[in-house]
């Protein structure tokens, strides 16, 4: 049922505005300032702090492939969605605000601890970011959700360059940064982590003020029989319509070489080239704004050429990139200053590439979900596309913590990432071209 806009006027902007929470966490703790301090500097860097974090990384995806389709389901059945929501993001925002306290020289017990805040940290944006997801449903109608989810996204996006803008002002510029925070005990590095509870406590105020309620309603639940109800009802689905099985599959994989990219990918030019947190923060804003370009150029190529050839181009300029990053060697230069050697300003460059296949990835697997799906059905195939990603999201990190340990080289883990990208793209081939549809649409638009 969608909402009356009279009735709650700020409901879907205050829905939109909740986006740059998330991306904090994925912004300043998964992607590119705590994680690599977390591996370099706390776990000693090399191998095996790879390994350790890949491991961690992957308990994390383990929880949320068994939690999500039992919180979800429960969710939508006994309502109250906000207060899951809640309950989420407080677990995340607490966690967060923890990582204050990851130190240099911690013992080996304070390691473990902070493994532990770092799942549950993944588990609660995770989890708030499925329940988040859930509410758009009721916030538009299927002409118009398209679009709002489309402006979180690129509300995200924008919110994560200016992040690192400000966070490289504020801690990394001048002498003393703000708050008097001590470099030598690393708090720059350590203070992302209250921010991002900050943030994420922040943002969700509007949502849960402006958004319509979501009453619990009163009911027998039988969790298990619900779960497997859904995960039955997704099997069927996929079996009755294989052309389109074919590609969720396909996506899921190469989306989960993409997530391996962000997550070590910092982590890992961190040990190539000694970065600390400027270096890692301004590879970040290339990154992410080479792949807020790459999503609006990807976006005028698909309606000119379809999704499937879009998204298999964006795939190619990922393995190019990506072998390109792990091509490099480790770096006899000795660097005098902010990005001086020629080794450092070509991966940067290479870096802008890998970014500008990210956006039209990511964007052009919507538009051909939307394109693809029976009429009626988009949302029950979204739906079976986040619970497939979610359930395998744990295999990339594994890998990487396996090949890291196992071959005992930072390099060999993180080519995991092209090797999983290069089997989607190869699925990706045997995937029915939506080019037809688009005729089609175009043809009596």
């Amino acid at each position: 049922m969608t909402i009356d806009t009279h009735d709650y006027p700020l409901a879907r902007a205050s829905w939109v505005a909740f986006a740059p929470g998330i991306e904090s966490v994925n912004v300043l703790l998964l992607y590119f300032i705590f994680a690599p301090y977390m591996v370099q500097t706390v776990l000693g860097g090399g191998a095996d702090a790879q390994t350790i974090w890949g491991v961690v990384t992957a308990i994390g995806g383990i929880s949320v492939a068994l939690l999500g389709p039992i919180t979800g389901t429960i969710a939508d059945t006994v309502g109250g969605q906000k207060r899951f929501l809640s309950a989420f993001v407080l677990i995340a925002a607490t966690a967060s605000a923890a990582l204050w306290f990851a130190v240099p020289g911690i013992p080996v017990e304070g390691l473990v601890a902070l493994s532990i805040v770092a799942i549950l940290l993944m588990i609660g944006v995770e989890l708030a970011g499925v329940t988040y997801s859930s509410l758009l449903p009721n916030l538009g109608t299927p002409k118009t959700i398209g679009r709002l989810s489309g402006n979180a996204i690129g509300f995200g996006i924008a919110w994560g360059l200016i992040l690192l803008g400000g966070y490289i002002a504020a801690f990394m510029l001048g002498d003393t940064p703000f708050f008097g925070l001590d470099r030598e005990a690393h708090e720059h590095s350590r203070i992302a982590g209250p921010i991002v509870a900050a943030a994420l406590l922040f943002f969700i105020m509007p949502l849960l003020a402006f958004t319509p309620p979501t009453p619990i309603r009163l009911v027998c639940l039988p969790v298990g029989r619900i779960v497997r109800g859904v995960l039955k009802d997704a099997y069927l689905a996929m079996r009755a319509e294989p052309a389109i099985a074919r590609f969720v599959i396909a996506r899921v994989i190469y989306q989960d070489g993409i997530g391996v990219a962000l997550t070590f990918g910092s982590i890992y030019a961190a040990g190539l080239f000694g970065w600390d947190t400027l270096e890692l923060a301004v590879f970040g804003i290339c990154i992410l704004g080479a792949a807020a370009i790459g999503a609006t150029i990807g976006g005028q190529i698909d309606d000119r050429i379809g999704a499937k050839n879009t998204i298999l181009l964006a795939l190619l300029i990922l393995i190019v990139g990506m072998i390109a990053l792990l091509s490099f060697p480790a770096s006899s230069e000795v660097s005098d200053g902010f990005l001086s050697t020629p080794a450092e300003q070509t991966f940067i460059g290479v870096a802008l590439l890998l970014g500008l296949g990210i956006g039209p990835a990511g964007g052009s697997g919507r538009t051909m979900m939307a394109r693809i799906a029976p009429q009626g059905q988009a949302g029950k195939w979204f739906g079976i596309m986040a619970l497939a990603g979610n359930a395998v999201a744990f295999t990339g990190p594994a890998l990487v913590a396996l090949v890291t340990f196992l071959t005992e080289s930072e390099r060999s883990g993180m080519m995991v990432a092209p090797v999983i990208i290069g089997l989607g793209a190869i699925l990706m081939l045997f995937v029915k071209s939506d080019q037809p549809l688009l005729n089609k649409q175009l043809a009596t638009a």
